[in-house]
């Protein structure tokens, strides 16, 4: 008995010792050499953090260093709020070989697996918060589910299911294979076509208590027989997914790459455009004049189009030159935030490896953009798109405690957010450098 107990006391000082998820619940406060305010975009000296549960109590600026007691010591380091990234995919992985993801051929459960790990690789790269849009299975779904009951570590996780598709449109797997085999719509997709359809396959999707609703409203990339700038929904097919999905306070997010898929979105209901490969002025014009949320995955296209660029999978849809085809689209994420669009930062990962979300803010200050743009782009904007702007985004009092920080100046070298070295989210410390 006394050796069953023993090992069972080793066994609990261990997995304190190396589990990086429990609640700190004697850390009451932390203190940082320097503090972003997001909102003015300057850096604040000596703050002192005071926390309480999952929650911010108080911000003091100017503060000496306690003397004593259980603080967490970031004096040598810039603290600002958990990044948000708008666009993610955190169980897929098509960066991959055809062989090492084959959505034909993994078992549903295989997506919860990969959706574990890549929780954590995005939660330990300072993003606290994310929206995840489309998945197969209602992977999304189990996954936010799992995180909420702390059965995993990741970030907090607002899902949309299944992308809404129409027959033969992007997100609709099966589209390359012969009739007698091609199943509708592909396994684990949402294919709706009509009014009727599209509203019922919504309901359908709040039924299974998803935060959003994604509709193709293009063509894409890397999907067989698709124009990524074509439109595919009418605006009465989109207008119904909206007010199905209104009368429970869930939102709209439209795929579109093509100005006249935007457009029709946008006329729909939309809150927010993703991608906008081919966005031009009267459809940057609507954006801005119906108070709608930009997402340009700019670092998702320089991964396809310049880092890892491959023809056969882009569907040979890139007929020039990739790098100038990046430059292009740069060039309008560049247009969009100089006439005032909201720009929320959103990267597409699961294009990309996952954990590597930060560096897409080199990409946009590349384009013009200032950092401290930049920044609000993953916090207080971002935060606005989802209707969390109460919770998370900033660093103030009753905020969630997601707290992040990196060595240097992100003001002076975006790159430092590429390396983040403390990471808490909700009061709990994930990461410690």
């Amino acid at each position: 008995m006394k050796k069953r107990m023993h090992r069972a006391l080793l066994l609990s000082i261990a997995f304190l010792t190396i589990h990086p998820c429990l609640p700190q619940d004697s850390v009451r406060q932390l203190f940082a050499g320097k503090m972003l305010d997001v909102q003015t975009g300057t850096l604040q000296d000596d703050v002192l953090i005071t926390l309480s549960g999952d929650r911010i109590t108080g911000i003091q600026p100017n503060s000496e260093k306690p003397a004593a007691g259980v603080f967490i010591d970031l004096s040598d380091q810039t603290v600002l709020p958990g990044l948000i990234d708008c666009h993610t995919h955190l169980v897929g992985d098509w960066y991959r070989e055809p062989e090492d993801f084959d959505v034909y051929t993994l078992p549903a459960a295989a997506y919860g697996i990969l959706g574990t790990v890549n929780a954590r690789k995005t939660l330990e790269a300072g993003f606290t918060t994310i929206r995840d849009l489309h998945s197969y299975f209602y992977g999304d779904v189990a996954l936010r589910d799992a995180i909420e009951k702390a059965w995993i570590p990741g970030p907090r996780m607002l899902v949309s299911g299944p992308g809404l598709s129409i027959t033969g449109g992007h997100g609709a797997l099966g589209n390359w294979m012969s009739p007698q085999l091609a199943l509708r719509g592909g396994a684990g997709m949402s294919v709706a076509d009509g009014v009727d359809e599209v509203r019922k396959e919504t309901r359908v999707h709040l039924k299974y208590r998803v935060n959003w609703i994604k509709l193709f409203a293009t063509g894409g990339f890397g999907s067989h027989g698709t124009v990524p700038g074509a439109a595919s929904y009418t605006v009465e097919e989109m207008a119904a997914a909206v007010d199905e999905a209104r009368k429970l306070g869930v939102f709209v997010a439209a795929h579109a790459h093509g100005a006249e898929g935007i457009k029709n979105a946008l006329q729909a209901g939309a809150r927010s455009i993703e991608h906008a490969m081919y966005l031009d002025e009267e459809a940057i014009a609507m954006l801005r004049d119906r108070d709608a949320y930009l997402v340009m995955d700019l670092l998702a296209g320089h991964f396809d189009l310049i880092e890892s660029y491959d023809p056969e999978w882009m569907d040979t849809k890139i007929s020039g030159d990739p790098r100038k085809e990046y430059e292009a689209y740069a060039a309008r994420f560049a247009q969009a935030y100089r006439h005032g669009v909201k720009i929320a930062f959103g990267t597409d990962a699961g294009v990309y490896p996952h954990g590597r979300n930060a560096e897409q803010f080199h990409l946009m200050v590349q384009a013009g953009m200032t950092p401290a743009d930049a920044i609000r782009t993953a916090t207080i904007t971002a935060a606005g798109l989802l209707g969390l702007e109460t919770q998370v985004g900033s660093l103030k009092a009753g905020m969630y405690a997601d707290i992040i920080a990196v060595r240097g100046n992100p003001l002076q070298d975006i790159r430092v957010l590429e390396n983040v070295s403390f990471v808490m989210k909700g009061g709990t410390i994930y990461k410690n450098d």
